[in-house]
């Protein structure tokens, strides 16, 4: 069962190593959107008083669409090597 685990671990760290090298800059620059994200409140604090409770319930906010969202990505990449595999499984049963 562990072994299972470990490898359904490393095919999902493969796959999603495929799909972040395909396009680093713009995933880069993604990382670095969500990171400033989460400290906007701190920025706004030095410039305007803001509640501690808006603070924290924007980090804890922004944090839950980026856990929710993150996974994406990899979904659509995946849903598209399905697709293709079927393209390439009826292509077959075609020719047949």
């Amino acid at each position: 069962m562990i072994k299972t685990h470990l490898s359904d671990l490393r095919d999902y760290l493969r796959e999603y190593w495929g799909h972040a090298s395909q396009s680093f800059g713009r995933k880069a620059f993604m990382a670095c959107l969500w990171f400033a994200g989460m400290f906007i409140p701190l920025g706004l604090k030095t410039i305007v008083d803001v509640p501690q409770w808006a603070a924290v319930t924007w980090m804890i906010s922004w944090a839950a669409v980026g856990y929710l969202f993150a996974p994406f990505g990899l979904w659509k990449t995946q849903r598209k090597k399905i697709t293709e595999l079927q393209g390439r499984a009826q292509q077959s049963r075609d020719r047949k």
